[in-house]
Parts: C-alpha cells; sequence; structure tokens
C-alpha cells in the first residue's frame, strides 16, 4: 500500500513538472510575438542599440562606407555610428561594449580556464532539479558574456596550445582597442578634412558657383587623388600596426616569415607617407584667403608629382613595387596556408576582425591586393587632372612630365612582375620535368633537366605543334619554351615532363644560326631551320593564330640578336 501511494505521488509529481515545463516553453515562445516592430529593430546586434532615424542624404555607411537612404539609416544610439538596415549585424562590436569587455574578458576567462582544467563541460554542466520539480537550462552560446562567448569560440579547439590563449588574451584586452586616429598619427587632423565625397562639398556654394567648370573638376580630381593617397597610406598603416606587428608579438611569427606575407611594407610605408605629407603641405599652403574651415584650392600640382615620380623617388618605386607586386600571389598563398595549418595565426585573425574597428572588412589578402593596384591608379589619376589643366601653363607641362614619368615607373614594375613571373615558371617545369628523360642536340651534344636552369632564362612559353617527316600533324599536345640560347619541345608523360621525341630529330634546337621562315600556304607556320652544319635540319611548327605565330618569330629572332 505504501509503495502504491509512493508511485502515485511519484507520478503526480512528474505531471506537475511536465506541466510547468511545458508553460515555461510556451512562455519563452510567447515572448515577442505582440511586440512593437520598431522594438525590434531596438534589439542590441553585437552590442549596439540601433534607432531608425532620419540623415543627411551626404551621409555615409559606417560599415560599408556608401550613401545611406533616408527610409534604410539606422544610428546606435551608444556609439553613434549610421549605418544601412542591412549592414546592422555586420558591424563590429560596440566600441562602449567593447571597453566594458576588454574590463572584465580576463578574469571571465581565467575562469574558464581553471572551470575547463577541474573537470570536462559535458561532466560538469549537468542540470540540478530545484524542489518545485523544474530543472534549470544549460546556459545556450547566445546567451553567454559577450567576451566569455566568442573568446570560448576562438580558444575552445586550442586550449592544448598555451601561446594561442596568451595571444588571444592579450589582443581582446590591448591589441584591438587601437582607433583610426592612433593609426593615423600625425595625419590626423587633416585627414578629418578629406572626408567629403569631392572637394566641391568641402568648400562653400557660392564660391563654387563663382569658379569655371574647368577649375571645380580639376580640383575634385586633386582632392581626388589627394583623398586616395590618405586611404592608401591608411592601408599600409593597418598592414604594418595592426597585422604585422601583431603576428610577431601576439602569434611569435618571425621577422622573415611576416615579410613573406608583407614584402617590402616598411619601405612602401616610409613613400608614401613622405608623398602624403608632400601633397598635405600643399594643401595647406593653399588655403581660400578668409576662410578657417579648412576649405582649399590648389593652383599648382605638377612640380610636387614630378618630384614623387623622378629620380631616387622613381628608382625606390621601381624596386620596392617590383618586388611587391611581383610577389602578391605567392604573399596570397603564404598567407592560406598559414591560416590552414596555424592554430595561433587562426586564432588572432578571427580576433582582430571581429574586436578591430579599424581593420573592419580589410583581411590581409584584400590589403595585399589594395597596394598592387595603387601603382596602377597614378597615370589615370595625373591624366584626368591634364586633362581639365589650362594649356601651355608651367603647370600643365610638369603634369605632363609626371605622366610621362609614372608611366616609365609602371613599365619597370611590370617588366620585373613578368621576369619574376618566367623564374617561377621555369622552376615549375623544371621540378616537373623527369630526371631521366634527355635529348641530343644536333651538334651531338646532350641536353638534360639539369641544363633547363643552367645559366638560362625562360623568354616565352605556350602551345605549340610539331609535323613530322610526312607533313602530318603529331598527335600530342606540346610546351614550347623559348630560353635565352635554346628552343625545348616539352610533351607530357604520366604527369611529367619529358623532351619531345619527332623523326630522329632533336627537339631542343640551339639559336645559333637558327634560321626562322614562315611558311608560304600556312598563316599560322614556321620554319626553324638548323643552319652551319654539315647536313641542316628543319622542324616544321604550327601556332593557334597567326598572331600568336609571329609573337613567336619576333622573340625568335630578338633572342638570337642578344646573344
Amino acid at each position: 500500500m505504501l509503495c502504491r501511494r509512493f508511485q502515485l505521488q511519484s507520478g503526480s509529481l512528474k505531471l506537475r513538472t511536465e506541466k510547468r515545463q511545458d508553460e515555461v516553453r510556451r512562455l519563452e515562445k510567447g515572448q515577442g510575438k505582440d511586440k512593437d516592430p520598431k522594438e525590434k529593430d531596438r534589439k542590441p546586434l553585437n552590442g549596439h542599440l540601433f534607432s531608425s532615424v532620419n540623415l543627411a542624404p551626404s551621409t555615409t555607411c559606417h560599415q560599408c562606407s556608401k550613401p545611406i537612404n533616408t527610409k534604410e539609416a539606422f544610428l546606435c544610439t551608444n556609439c553613434n555610428a549610421q549605418v544601412h538596415k542591412g549592414c546592422r549585424e555586420s558591424l563590429p562590436l560596440c566600441v562602449k561594449v567593447r571597453m566594458k569587455v576588454s574590463s572584465g574578458v580576463l578574469l571571465r576567462l581565467s575562469c574558464y580556464r581553471s572551470f575547463t582544467k577541474s573537470a570536462s563541460l559535458s561532466s560538469v554542466c549537468l542540470p540540478i532539479c530545484r524542489s518545485d520539480g523544474l530543472c534549470p537550462r544549460r546556459p545556450l552560446m547566445d546567451e553567454m558574456p559577450l567576451g566569455l562567448k566568442y573568446l570560448s569560440q576562438s580558444t575552445d579547439s586550442l586550449h592544448k596550445t598555451s601561446k594561442v590563449n596568451e595571444s588571444t588574451e592579450s589582443l581582446t584586452d590591448e591589441g584591438t582597442e587601437m582607433m583610426d586616429s592612433q593609426l593615423m598619427g600625425e595625419f590626423e587632423a587633416e585627414s578629418k578634412d578629406l572626408e567629403a565625397d569631392s572637394w566641391t562639398f568641402t568648400v562653400d556654394k557660392k564660391y563654387v558657383k563663382g569658379l569655371k567648370k574647368e577649375v571645380v573638376k580639376r580640383q575634385d580630381v586633386i582632392y581626388e587623388l589627394v583623398q586616395t593617397e590618405m586611404h592608401h597610406v591608411r592601408t599600409l598603416k593597418i598592414m604594418s600596426e595592426v597585422y604585422s606587428k601583431g603576428l610577431q608579438k601576439e602569434v611569435q611569427l618571425e621577422t622573415q616569415t611576416v615579410d613573406r606575407v608583407f614584402p617590402m611594407l616598411d619601405y612602401l610605408l616610409d613613400l608614401h607617407t613622405h608623398f602624403f605629407a608632400h601633397l598635405l603641405e600643399r594643401k595647406r599652403e593653399s588655403s581660400i584667403e578668409g576662410r578657417d574651415d579648412g576649405s582649399f584650392l590648389i593652383r599648382k600640382i605638377g612640380d610636387v608629382l614630378v618630384s614623387q615620380f623622378s629620380g631616387p623617388n622613381a628608382e625606390r618605386m621601381k624596386k620596392v613595387y617590383g618586388k611587391f607586386c611581383s610577389r602578391h600571389n605567392e604573399a596570397v598563398n603564404f598567407y592560406k596556408e598559414l591560416h590552414t595549418k596555424d592554430k595561433r595565426f587562426q586564432a588572432f585573425i578571427k580576433v582582430t576582425n571581429y574586436h578591430s574597428t579599424i581593420v573592419r572588412r580589410l583581411g590581409i589578402p584584400e590589403c595585399i591586393l589594395l597596394v598592387t593596384q595603387r601603382i596602377t591608379k597614378y597615370p589615370v589619376l595625373l591624366q584626368r587632372i591634364l586633362q581639365h589643366t589650362k594649356g601651355k601653363t608651367e603647370d600643365h607641362e610638369d603634369i605632363t612630365k609626371a605622366l610621362k614619368l609614372v608611366k616609365e615607373i609602371l613599365n619597370a614594375v611590370d617588366s620585373k612582375v613578368n621576369e619574376h613571373d618566367k623564374k617561377r615558371r621555369l622552376k615549375e617545369v623544371y621540378s616537373r620535368t623527369d630526371s631521366k628523360s634527355i635529348q641530343r642536340m644536333k651538334s651531338g651534344q646532350m641536353f638534360a633537366r639539369e641544363d633547363l636552369l643552367r645559366g638560362r632564362r625562360l623568354l616565352h612559353d605556350g602551345p605549340l605543334q610539331l609535323k613530322n617527316s610526312a607533313g602530318r600533324l603529331k598527335g600530342i599536345h606540346l610546351s614550347a619554351m623559348l630560353l635565352s640560347d635554346v628552343f625545348v619541345f616539352l610533351q607530357e608523360k604520366d604527369q611529367k615532363y619529358v623532351f619531345a621525341s619527332l623523326d630522329q630529330r632533336s627537339t631542343v634546337i640551339s639559336l645559333q644560326k637558327l634560321i626562322v621562315r614562315e611558311v608560304a600556304n600556312e598563316e599560322r607556320g614556321l620554319f626553324l631551320i638548323t643552319a652551319g652544319i654539315e647536313k641542316p635540319e628543319m622542324v616544321e611548327v604550327l601556332a593557334s593564330t597567326k598572331e600568336e605565330r609571329n609573337i613567336w618569330m619576333q622573340l625568335i629572332q630578338d633572342a638570337m640578336h642578344s646573344m
């Protein structure tokens, strides 16, 4: 009887418990259903408390830097960030919230670590039922304190490595609190004068109306040159102050390793810091009389441009950009390799991109691409300034000269990039060539894989077809390589390169005393005739197009003349 009563009491207690749990679930699900739509917009996102506002048409989004439509404008009442409705979720952590998180995150993180050391989460976080039969829910990840939630995500898989935790900890506490004013340093005050979309918006409207259209357009382009140079310096400073120094300090990467990701970074920063300083100096000298609002009208800019793109500065740009642009792909690939293999590197990138307001969406690959592209922008900007500059003036002559100089720099950089790519391509072919493959040249000299790199440079390579002695095309894909003194035909076999075979004739042809002729009845064909020997030998080659055939002929003749 006692057992029966105990079973009934247990059953009724279980039923009451289940009913209360169902009631709690219903209440939780029902929360927010009757809320006003505007209340939903005020829901905190990454610490931001947004509210819909009416902004000026010229206002730009703090996240994507694009103009904000009045209907889509939202303002964070904590940090005054102005964003599109769709940009709210992607905006980095609110500055004020991040400051609060930073002060308490180390204590919470240390508690979290000691907690995980003493016992695993699965064994400790068992729910303990209260006397009323209801069991408290285990906190979900979304309900955890913001700092602890994020840091636990970034360090849970890395807790075995103490260095990772230390670097993540210090990043949250110090490294991500750098603001834009600290980044730009001595340029901060004048950088604020360059936030407008164009020069026209920085000057009084009545003053602008009194100027000729060509003058206004010229000032707009000059303003764009100065503004984009400021953005370029800012990008370089992010690469240097946030990423380069951060990787050395927090991730403890060696300087040589960081230099592989950011080649010639210090030289680039020094070069463009000086150029930007000269542009700002000219801006100060050109301030409009009677106005103290920072407005300016630059009447002369050509001398500053000539100084930057000539003499020692030009040589430095050729050298620095030649090396940086040449290693663009290698730097990005090395970054991807580090991000895949190095857990500390992953944690650093994740924390930096999440917490840092100055980095926003500017990751390392994007920074590298922006720097590579910068040098190609100068000819376009200078051409536009020249277009709106009055002819037969000293400034017109200086800008014309500067445009010519910057194109020479660009050609020199392009040449170095091409040379580097050729070296890389030759090493790639060498690594894929079968070490046992060997070819006898017409002179009797043996040509092996090692001879591809022995003091030789790759001038050009591409697909070509050979005809045999019967005049038929060989049904194989050949890779032709024009080196500094020989012409080599390779074919693919078992995913490796071997020297091609052609009716007992050599497919490694010396350029000495070589005769190149067009094929009369085939516009894509050319003859390679080996002269100066007892039995001259002729090879007929077919390119994919007539233009490609002409390129091959010209390059072969140029190589023969330079020997």
